[in-house]
C-alpha cells in the first residue's frame, strides 16, 4: 500500500455579487486575504461613492475570511459589474482626512476573550460616505485589525462593532490600546 502525502494548497479568493433590488447588491467574499484587505476595500468603494451599509466578515484560520457586504449604489460613480473587488481588497487604502472629521456619538473599548484574545470596539453615531474607511484607516494607524466584525448603518446611523488583533494575529499592545483610546476620545461629539 502507498501512501501520498498532499498538501493542502492556499485558498482562492473569491466573490460573487447578487442584486438585491434599488441599485442595492450583496457582496460576498471569501478567501486568503492580508490583514489590511477590508481597509482597502472600503477606502476604494467610497472613492468610488459605494456605500457600504452592512458588514459581516470574520477571519478563520490562517488568513482565510468570510465575508458578506451589502452595497448601496444610488451615488455610486461605476457600475457594480465594473469594479474588481479583489484587487481593491489588496489595495493599500491611503490614509487621508475626510472632507468633516470622523464624529461619533459614543464608543466602547474593552479587552475580549473573543478571537483568542482581541481588542472590542463599539462604534455609534452619524453615517457618512467613507466612516467605516476612515475607523479601518485609524486601527491601522496603530498595527491594528478586524479578525471579526459587524458593521451596521440604519436610518443613517452606524453601529460597527469590530473585534482587533495586532499583527500575525496578537493581542493588542497596551500602548496600541492607549493610543486607539485616545484617538476615538477625539472622534466623540
Amino acid at each position: 500500500m502507498h501512501t501520498k502525502e498532499a498538501t493542502v494548497p492556499l485558498s482562492t479568493s473569491g466573490t460573487a455579487l447578487k442584486y438585491l433590488g434599488m441599485r442595492r447588491y450583496q457582496l460576498t467574499m471569501e478567501g486568503r486575504f492580508d490583514p489590511g484587505w477590508i481597509c482597502g476595500l472600503s477606502h476604494g468603494l467610497a472613492q468610488r461613492k459605494v456605500n457600504i451599509t452592512r458588514v459581516e466578515a470574520a477571519r478563520g484560520i490562517g488568513r482565510n475570511w468570510q465575508s458578506c457586504l451589502d452595497l448601496d449604489f444610488g451615488a455610486a460613480v461605476l457600475a457594480p459589474d465594473a469594479i474588481d473587488y479583489l484587487a481593491l481588497s489588496k489595495s493599500n487604502a491611503t490614509v487621508q482626512a475626510l472632507a468633516e472629521p470622523i464624529a461619533l456619538d459614543d464608543y466602547q473599548l474593552e479587552r475580549s476573550t473573543r478571537c483568542e484574545g482581541s481588542l472590542y470596539l463599539e462604534a455609534n453615531g452619524p453615517d457618512r460616505l467613507g466612516v467605516l474607511s476612515a475607523l479601518l484607516n485609524t486601527f491601522s494607524l496603530f498595527s491594528l485589525f478586524p479578525a471579526e466584525m459587524l458593521a451596521e448603518t440604519k436610518n443613517k446611523r452606524i453601529f460597527d462593532r469590530f473585534w482587533l488583533k495586532g499583527m500575525g494575529g496578537s493581542a493588542p499592545s497596551r500602548e496600541a490600546v492607549a493610543a486607539l483610546r485616545e484617538r476615538m476620545q477625539e472622534f466623540t461629539l
